[in-house]
């Protein structure tokens, strides 16, 4: 389109030379008429121009607005993505915590070291999404703050009680003299109980770079609920060993030697595999007291019952009866055996005087083994007292079967 002042000019020339023409006819006013339709046409085009230069501004701004739109809906796809991004990563977490929630509830319901290990292994790599090459175990040191020599990654947890993140081994030279040597990642945390570094938890895959930073946070969250489970574990093992074992000795207790007994005992009834017990007695262990004191006394009961224990296995029951007795209720061994093994005990004790001032201690001992003419785990009790009473009238230090 022209611009008003193209128009102008067109009109303006057109208007002349219409005049020229028509200069016979003034008489008749039709130049005038003519100059009036020119100046008409002329006002027209100069309104058609600023319309048309109103619609140009119109359109240009249109132009900024659109080109503003398309720049904020750009902005706008970025941002949905971005949150889209959140959303599936919130998504994630709400799932991962969701199953670390589940994973807790288990947690609460272990209350034996070896059940927290065996749950927190299998139940660690479903938290980080199963990798099928991926292992994972809770590592617990023999002592707090003192790791296996040869267990470098536990070393340095114990050191700077972070969580340790190794995207690749062969460019790690922290742990290994030649990384080249070994490839994988790893996550691992410290294991903590009352301020000492008890274990580790350990993630590790061949595969490298498979875990990220996100993954390192929730690792140390869930190194955090083990050591809470591992700690509570552990009391519950001293309070139940307190419950049922004598606190000076290490013994089991006397009521919890009576409900074995008496397991055992019909158990070797019905399946007719024998069952022995030993009664032991300290000799004189009233001069003991009497000479030394009750520390010393106590000291003598100590070693004595590690004695016992030391000589005896895992499957055997071993209880403080009342005062100086010990009892040892052997299943699945003879008469013959339990003697000899109740021997051996009386002579390492007679063999090693006790204490600072090495007092010499003996111990006498009846032995006695399940019969059929035996109806009651009592009556297997009293053989092997009769037993023991006869080790003590015949001068102790002695051994008597029944």
């Amino acid at each position: 389109p022209l611009s008003t002042a193209g128009m102008f000019v067109i009109s303006l020339l057109v208007g002349i030379g219409g005049f020229i023409f028509s200069v016979g006819d003034i008489q008749y006013g039709i130049p005038f008429l003519f100059l009036l339709q020119m100046g008409w046409l002329w006002l027209l085009f100069w309104l058609a121009g600023r319309m048309i230069e109103r619609k140009d501004m119109e359109i240009h701004h249109l132009q900024e607005k659109i080109e503003k739109l398309e720049v904020q809906a750009s902005e706008y796809r970025q941002k949905k993505k971005g949150l889209e991004n959140s959303c599936h990563g919130l998504k994630e977490r709400i799932a991962r915590y969701t199953q670390l929630r589940a994973f807790t509830d288990e947690l609460a319901a272990s209350l034996q070291i070896k059940d927290v290990q065996t749950m927190v292994g299998s139940s660690l790599l479903k938290l980080f999404g199963g990798e099928k090459d991926a292992q994972a175990s809770l590592h617990l040191f023999d002592s707090p703050n003192n790791p296996a020599k040869d267990d470098a990654v536990g070393q340095w947890l114990t050191k700077y009680r972070i969580p340790l993140w190794i995207q690749d081994f062969s460019q790690d030279q922290r742990f290994f003299q030649d990384p080249a040597d070994r490839r994988g990642s790893l996550l691992s945390a410290p294991i903590e109980r009352e301020n000492g570094v008890i274990g580790s938890l350990i993630l590790e895959s061949p595969q490298t770079r498979l875990w990220d930073e996100e993954d390192r946070r929730f690792l140390a969250d869930i190194s955090s609920l083990v050591s809470l489970s591992v700690s509570n574990a552990v009391y519950y093992e001293k309070v139940e060993s307190l419950a049922v074992k004598d606190a000076l000795t290490g013994l089991y207790a006397r009521y919890r030697f009576d409900e074995k007994i008496e397991e055992e005992f019909f158990r070797s009834r019905k399946s007719g595999s024998p069952l022995s017990l030993i009664f032991f007695d300290i000799d004189l262990f009233k001069r003991v007291n009497d000479s030394w004191g009750h520390n010393v006394g106590d000291e003598v009961l100590k070693s004595v019952a590690a004695f016992v224990m030391g000589q005896t296995r895992e499957t055997d029951f071993c209880a403080r009866y009342g005062g100086e007795e010990i009892v040892v209720l052997m299943p699945l061994t003879t008469l013959e055996n339990a003697s000899q093994i109740a021997d051996r005990i009386r002579q390492r004790v007679a063999a090693h005087p006790i204490g600072f001032e090495q007092i010499p201690v003996t111990i006498s001992g009846g032995v006695s083994s399940l019969t059929a003419s035996m109806d009651t785990p009592l009556s297997l009790l009293q053989s092997a007292d009769q037993s023991l009473y006869k080790a003590k009238g015949s001068g102790r230090n002695r051994i008597v079967t029944s």
